[in-house]
């Protein structure tokens, strides 16, 4: 069994567009314990993927997972000798959430089945990723860093797991469409933040929560403007948060949402802040991040 990590963006700044429309993001980039299961086994004949969990229903009626046999395809076009595999998916990450998801789950098998590659080969298939998604090439890298032009470029934050406070992961029960986000941001603001790569590399490495956290996300206005259940969460959050005095650092939106977090600096005010929200019906989850 392997674990695909949730993915959280502490930051997003979009800096502007590319030549082709692509707009350019400068985002600090995490990975939590919690995530999705995959068990990867050999098999002989036409590969199989099975989806079960508490999100399995829901990601049946949305299609069902697609990016782990694109992944496997994306792999094949470097080594087409690769082995197939079945394989079976747990999901416990919220979908259309801004946590990864399927991009969680398409990394993790992918680090999975090319533990014995070269590392030109796996930087090869690096360079691919971005195809499959936005945060596919982030998931795969599995480590803090700050991600940088569509999301493909990576620049890894040396730090300790250990001075990281407690998250605390919430979704208010709705699917924040990525691209209705990016367009209203666009239709919405005519001013792209600074390049902060500089300041918040320095605020990572040294543990500076408080000032990561003050960077924010530029898409959260847009998504609460589309999906104002993102808004009641993060006043929700702050609110109970505050109730724990000085333990609660801040809370922000991850990637276009709807997922947020919180972190704290105390396990027993994450705990309250958990039973506050999962009082209130918000599927909630504590955790940490690395």
């Amino acid at each position: 069994m392997i674990t695909a990590h949730a993915k959280i963006n502490l930051t997003l700044s979009v800096t502007g567009r590319d030549e082709h429309g692509y707009h350019q993001l400068v985002s600090a980039v995490c990975f939590t314990d919690f995530g999705d299961k995959l068990w990867i086994s050999h098999t002989s004949d036409k590969p199989i993927t099975t989806i079960k969990g508490p999100f399995a229903e829901i990601l049946a009626k949305a299609g069902g997972d697609h990016l782990v046999s694109g992944a496997h395809n994306l792999a094949k076009e470097i080594d087409p000798s690769l082995d197939e595999y079945d394989v079976a998916i747990e999901k416990h990450i919220p979908l259309g959430g801004g946590l990864g998801g399927g991009s969680a789950d398409a990394a993790a098998y992918l680090r999975a089945i090319t533990t014995d590659w070269t590392q030109d080969a796996r930087m090869q298939l690096r360079d691919k990723l971005v195809s499959l998604g936005a945060d596919v090439p982030a998931c795969y890298i599995n480590k803090m860093h700050i991600m940088t032009a569509r999301g493909e470029m990576a620049h890894e934050v040396a730090s300790d797991p250990a001075r990281n406070p407690i998250m605390v992961i919430a979704n208010p029960n709705c699917h924040a469409d990525t691209g209705a986000v990016f367009r209203h941001f666009a239709e919405h603001n005519k001013d792209y933040s600074a390049d902060n790569q500089a300041d918040l590399s320095q605020y990572l490495q040294q543990g500076a929560w408080g000032d990561v956290l003050a960077i924010g996300n530029d898409l959260t206005s847009s998504a609460m403007a589309l999906y104002p259940d993102i808004s009641d969460l993060l006043r929700r959050m702050e609110q109970s948060g505050h109730e724990t005095k000085d333990a609660f650092i801040g809370a922000g939106m991850s990637g276009s949402g709807a997922s947020c977090f919180a972190l704290l600096t105390d396990d027993e005010a994450a705990s309250y802040l958990v039973s506050s929200l999962r009082n209130q019906k918000i599927w909630v989850q504590k955790t940490r991040f690395f």
